[in-house]
């Protein structure tokens, strides 16, 4: 049951303020019947009705993808001595190539950083943006799930990546 609203402009009649009227009702009137409705209205609800979306999932923490690289071929890349910038246009060219190639299992190496920082135990700028940059719409396009690596594949400062199947 949807509530029906009424508000009608021309009917003035009652100049009080709002304050002052505080029980009384408005209504507003969404939708209803359009009159002398034309053709050319109709063939633009239907251009309109006909656009394809794209929707983008967002890339899944998987924590189980590790058992996967056990049975499947993967391949890696390395992102140590690279800028910010680098790795990220050299992940985006990567996983495009694979993407491309149905190549769905893949390890990048990130690199835990230096150590140098008490407070901190990872310092990798690329580390640290990684996770970020799996947000972004050009990520999860290609990427359906990530995970860090167990340490026989680089532990920590690296991450388990599946692609998405190209349909």
């Amino acid at each position: 049951m949807s509530p029906k609203i009424k508000f009608n402009l021309n009917k003035l009649q009652n100049k009080k303020p709002l304050e002052e009227q505080p029980n009384e009702k408005i209504s507003i009137s969404i939708g209803g019947s359009i009159k002398n409705k034309k053709k050319s209205d109709n063939l633009d609800k239907k251009k309109y009705t006909k656009v394809k979306k794209i929707f983008s999932k967002p890339v899944l923490l998987d924590a189980n993808l590790h058992k996967q690289f056990k049975n499947h071929h993967f391949s890696k890349i390395d992102l140590h001595g690279l800028t910010v910038d680098q790795a990220h246009q050299k992940l985006i060219e990567y996983f495009s190539i694979n993407y491309k190639r149905k190549n769905l299992f893949h390890i990048v190496i990130t690199g835990l950083g230096n150590k140098t920082n008490g407070e901190e135990f990872f310092t990798g700028k690329i580390r640290r943006q990684f996770p970020f940059w799996l947000d972004t719409e050009k990520f999860q396009f290609m990427i359906k799930s990530y995970s860090p690596c167990k340490i026989q594949h680089g532990g920590l400062g690296a991450f388990y990546i599946k692609l998405r199947s190209k349909e």
